[in-house]
């Protein structure tokens, strides 16, 4: 007797940071019959923003609530050179600068001059804020790590 079973669906390929394809495509890459553990990658976040008060308390409050993140805090001045060396998914700065809107998926723009407003981009698309909030800050972190990776609660 024949048994007739139903397609099998070939595993969607999984996308790492900034939409690289991590496994290989049939006919493409060759496929392993054993998986390699997957790494988790962290989101890796840059704060160049002042004061710097605000600066390592917004760092503070990220590492406590978002223990998974990789957050490094520098001088404003440190930011074009902190955008090149450390890579971030996330930058969190006073002044955007063209190396952040060229390289860095999501930005904020955060208090620039010292005004009330705010700006952030994800993905290109652009958010004004009178007065952001920091849950606004962690939304954005959170949507920038993508489904599942947010809140740990």
């Amino acid at each position: 007797m024949l048994e007739f079973l139903p397609p099998q669906r070939s595993p969607a390929p999984s996308y790492g940071l900034r939409g690289t394809l991590q496994e290989g495509c049939a006919g493409i890459l060759p496929r392993s019959t054993e998986r390699e553990p997957v790494r988790e990658v962290q989101l890796r976040v840059l704060l160049a923003n002042e004061p710097r008060s605000y600066r390592e308390s917004i760092a503070a409050v990220f590492r406590q609530l978002r223990p998974g993140l990789h957050v490094k805090v520098v001088e404003p001045e440190a930011l074009e050179s902190n955008v090149v060396r450390f890579v971030p998914d996330v930058a969190i700065c006073s002044r955007v600068t063209g190396a952040v809107r060229e390289r860095v998926p999501v930005w904020v723009e955060l208090y620039p001059e010292y005004a009330a407003h705010s700006v952030a981009s994800e993905g290109g698309r652009r958010t004004e804020f009178a007065e952001i909030q920091l849950l606004d800050l962690i939304s954005i972190l959170d949507r920038a790590a993508g489904p599942n990776q947010g809140d740990p609660a």
